[in-house]
Parts: C-alpha cells; structure tokens; sequence
C-alpha cells in the first residue's frame, strides 16, 4: 500500500533569502544585470508622477499656464510609456533567466535520476521543485528584491524634500523591515511543514491511483481514504496555521504603510503651513514613501510562495549544483557479445549490504543463461547492476570487453535489451516505445515485433502502431504491456539481452513463441540472462545460475534439469554444484 512518510523527513537547515537571491545573481549574471538596468529605469520613472504633482501644484497653479500644462503632461506620458517598456522588459528579461535556471538543472536531474544515486527515484519531486522556482520567476514576484534595492533612493529623495520627512521615511521603512523579518522567521517553519504534509497527501493519494484494483477488490477504499484524511488535514492545519501567520503580519505590514502615510502627510502639511516646503511637497512626499515601502510589502504578501520557492532552489543548488558529465563521446561499433563478471558484487543502492557476494563469470556469444533462487535472493537486482541501472558494489562487468558502468547510458543502451518484471511503457505512440523514441527505425520496429509474433496483436488496435500509450491513449493489459516490452528489448538485435521474468502474464501458446523468438535471438549470437521459474524456459538454457544464501552456484542447464526431474533439493543441487 502506499506510504505516508514525509516527502523530505529529514530537512536541512533553510537557505537564507540573501543567499538565494545572490545565487541566483550568480548563475544568470547577464540577465540580472539587464533586469538591475532595467529596474533602475522603472524606479526612476516612477518618479514621474510625484514630480509631475510637484509642477502641478508649485507652478501651474500659481502661473495659470495652458501651454506648460500641456507640455508637462506630454512629457509625464511619454514618459510613462517608456515605464511600461521597461517593466514588461524585466518581466520578460526574469522569465528568460528561469528557462536558464532550467536548462541548467533539467538536464541534471535527469542525469542523477538516471545514474540512480538515490535510494528512492526523486525525479518527479525533483521536477515539481523547478517548476515552483519557474513559476515564481514567471510571475515576477521575484522583482520585489531588485526594487528593494532602490528604496535608499526613494529615503534620499524624502531627506531632499525635508530632513523630518526623511527621518519619517527611514524609521517607517526600519519597522516595515523589521516586521518582515520577524514574519520570516515566525512562519518559514509553518509554511515548509504544510508544503511538505501536502507533498506527503499528494504522494499518498498517487499511491493509490496506482493500485486501484487492489484497493477495490479488497475492500480497502474507505479505510485509505480515512488515512489519506488524516494526512491531508494535517496539511490543511498547516495551512491554515501558516496563512494565519502570514495574514498577521501583512496586515501589519499594510497597516502600517497606511500610517506612515498619513503621518507623511500631516508632517508635510505642518511643514507647508510653516512654509518649509510647498504644498506640492505634500503629495510628492506622500507617493515617494509608498514607493520606498511598497517591496517590503510585497514581499511580506508573497512570502508563502518565496518559501516555497527558496526551498526549492535550496533543493536545487544542495543536490544538483556539482554539475554532470557532459563531456561529447564517441559512439562505439556494436560490442563483441562477450560478458564478463570479475568479482561482481551486488546489492541495492544506498546501502553496503550485499545481496550476491564476489563472484566470477564469463559468458560467450550465443550463451543463455538462466537466474534461480528463491524470492529476495538478488535476481531483480543482478539484472538491474548487469543493465547498468544500479552500480556495482564490487569488481566490474564488462560487455564486449568494456565497462558497462564507464560507458554512457545512451550509447551503451543500444546493444543491450532490457525486460523488467512489472513492463512500464512510456507515454507516446506504441512505434516510439519499440524504437526506443529513435525516429525513422520503422523497418527495425517491424522486425522487432514480428520476432515475438506481436506484429498482429498491435496491427489489430485502434491505430496500430500509431496506437497513443498513457494520457489519452488506450489501456493495454499486462500481456500487451508484456509484448510491447519484449519488442522494445529485441529492437536493434543487441548484443546482450537481460529478461525479468519474461513469460509472465503470457498464455501458453504466447510463452512458446516469446521462447522460441529468445532462442532464435540467441543462435544469431546475442547472450541472454534470464531470471525465470518457467521450467518451459529453463529447459532450453545453456547455464543456470543459482543464488543461493548470497553465493553464486552454476550449474551446466542439462545437469540442473536433471536434478530438477529427479525432484532434488536445493541443497542437494548446491553439492552437485561444489
């Protein structure tokens, strides 16, 4: 059933705000510097209008002047419209550096999922966390901090005006910042709990899409449903504790801008009465303070979804930014089908316990060998560290005389074949997935699916071949699923060819050509590993490999079906093995 473990049980410690926003400063250093330049334009030019205010009331007022009104007003909307030039040019320069923030991790979460470095695939998890940050960047909301940047401007401007209305303006601008701080501190807790007790929701309610039928035929629904309440509750509660907080202190932070407002402006009227500054000063001041503040405010009303993003760009940097290998190979001629395990030893990655202990063997073109032993013993998992999927914890595999493991997944890939036991097919056409998505292999899909005799099976779908897998498409059952997988593995005729089970959820007659097909495949010189139970299978292998309490027992085929048709045990078959 699916778990209700914390998404990240373990945080680390926060990424400061400081230190994400230099960050990303850093990696995207020629589009922060045109969205700086165009921040400096923006904030300048939203000056128009209390300078405009200032003309109005000081001199147009007092002149009378038509024509200097209209020219002003010219101006001030041209000038205007260059404002708006320039602020949907920094929307635009920060959505452009969140498609490099992308490109910069996309490739490397991909890379890390592949090379399997965590004990848990946290691909999906890792994807949703890029996504946040782009979607954060998209929005804009980030501009907040560039526009901080110039609020000792907007103070300087008040001490201009009156050193009492700059005094007003840097006290208010302390508090608001103080206020900020505090709100960060008192809620960052609360919004990374209810995000990650959301993520947990979401991870459980997955779980149980993905085994419906389970979940049905025994009658489990309503009990899971309860515990899936429970979770998402909690993370309701989180929720809303976070948003209380939150709400608190935007309040604050708002009502406290409205008083500094008015303060701005009884202060102003006193000074224009006392004739210290004109009465335009009033209104100028006033607009030039809800300048200086408005950032803080902004990100104090932002700041669930700065969390939120912070942390993913904590996640980010902490997991992905070592960089990757991307140095260009060259691709290699198709490998001598010749297998070689020296000192193999095996086990699941994240952990130093070993499943199958050091062990030898060589395997010649042509050679099918068979994988035995009871549930647990480390079949899954040889083939897994044989594929290239999971590392080894010991010694070396060799195909063709090269390491498999320093040899790059896409070129490696092609000459080996892989079935696992539960066939997962990739959302795209039933073409693509036998191609392994390489274009214009038509002819070899053909092959590929007339060698298992799955050719009629997929012409008889609704699109044949074109037949859409995943969103939109259609369901296959677990026979089809089966078949498809098959082709995908017997596509390109590769030098090495490993099978999880391969004749599960496959009739009889179905079984007897899918054996035939992995025979025919083996005399044209491909070496086949095979875990299996089918005795049909078994019948027509070269060797059999017996896992046996972590140690390796090999067995010529004619040898163990002799055993096994004389109803020897195990542990009588080990001796024949010693």
């Amino acid at each position: 059933m699916p778990s209700l473990s914390p998404a990240n049980p373990h945080p680390e410690k926060p990424m400061s705000t400081s230190r994400w926003v230099f960050g990303f400063i850093a990696r995207t250093p020629k589009h922060a510097a045109g969205i700086l330049a165009f921040s400096l334009a923006v904030n300048l030019l939203l000056l128009v209008s209390p300078l405009y205010m200032l003309q109005i009331y000081d001199r147009i007022l007092s002149s009378g002047s038509i024509d200097t009104l209209i020219w002003l007003s010219l101006i001030a909307v041209f000038l205007l419209a260059i404002y708006a030039a320039a602020e949907a040019g920094r929307r635009r320069l920060i959505a452009l550096a969140g498609k490099v923030i992308e490109q910069k991790f996309a490739k490397r979460i991909f890379v890390r999922f592949e090379r399997g470095d965590d004990p848990t695939p946290r691909l999906p998890t890792d994807i949703i966390g890029l996504t946040r940050l782009q979607a954060l960047l998209q929005g804009g909301a980030m501009l907040a901090f560039f526009d901080l940047a110039f609020t000792p401007l907007f103070i300087g401007l008040l001490y201009l005006l009156d050193p009492l209305l700059g005094h007003i303006g840097l006290a208010g601008a302390v508090i608001v910042f103080a206020v900020a701080c505090v709100s960060e501190r008192s809620t960052r807790d609360k919004a990374q709990q209810a995000a990650s007790s959301s993520a947990t929701a979401q991870s459980f309610a997955e779980g149980m899409a993905r085994q419906r039928s389970a979940m049905v035929a025994m009658g489990l629904t309503e009990r899971l449903f309860e515990k899936w309440s429970e979770t998402r509750e909690q993370a309701s509660d989180d929720g809303l504790s976070a948003s209380k907080g939150e709400g608190t202190f935007s309040s604050v932070s708002r009502s406290l801008r409205q008083v500094l407002q008015v303060l701005i402006l009884g202060v102003g009227a006193a000074l224009a009465l006392s004739q210290q500054i004109s009465p335009g000063g009033i209104v100028a001041g006033s607009v030039i303070m809800s300048r200086a503040l408005a950032p803080i405010d902004q990100i104090v009303g932002a700041w669930r979804t700065l969390v939120v993003a912070r942390s993913a760009w904590g996640e980010l940097i902490a997991r992905f930014d070592d960089g990757y290998d991307d140095t260009a190979y060259t691709p290699m001629p198709k490998p001598k089908a010749e297998l070689s395990l020296d000192r193999l030893a095996v086990g699941t990655p994240g952990t130093d316990l070993a499943l199958i202990r050091p062990f030898s063997y060589t395997a010649e073109a042509s050679t099918m060998v068979a994988l035995t032993g009871p549930n647990g013993s480390g079949k899954t998992t040889l083939l897994q560290t044989l594929a290239g999927a999971w590392p080894v914890l010991e010694g070396r595999i060799r195909l063709g005389g090269r390491d498999i493991h320093q040899w790059p997944s896409e070129d490696r890939g092609r000459h080996v074949g892989y079935v696992p036991q539960d066939v997962e097919l990739v959302p795209g056409t039933i073409a693509e997935n036998i191609a392994r998505f390489e274009q214009d292999r038509h002819d070899e899909v053909f092959a590929a699916a007339r060698s298992i005799d799955a050719h009629e099976m997929i012409v008889g779908l609704p699109q044949g071949y074109d037949t859409l897998i995943g969103p939109g498409g259609i369901h296959l059952s677990a026979g089809q699923r089966q078949l498809i997988g098959l082709a995908r593995a017997f596509f390109g005729n590769p030098s090495l060819l490993l099978l999880d089970e391969p004749t599960a959820n496959l009739d009889g007659d179905t079984r007897a050509r899918i054996i035939n097909a992995i025979q025919a495949l083996a005399a044209a010189g491909t070496i086949i590993v095979a875990s299996t139970h089918d005795h049909d299978l078994i019948e027509h292998m070269t060797i059999v490999l017996m896992i046996r309490n972590g140690s390796i027992l090999s067995l010529p085929a004619p040898t163990y079906r002799s055993a096994i048709a004389a109803s020897e045990t195990l542990p009588k078959l080990a001796e024949v093995a010693k």
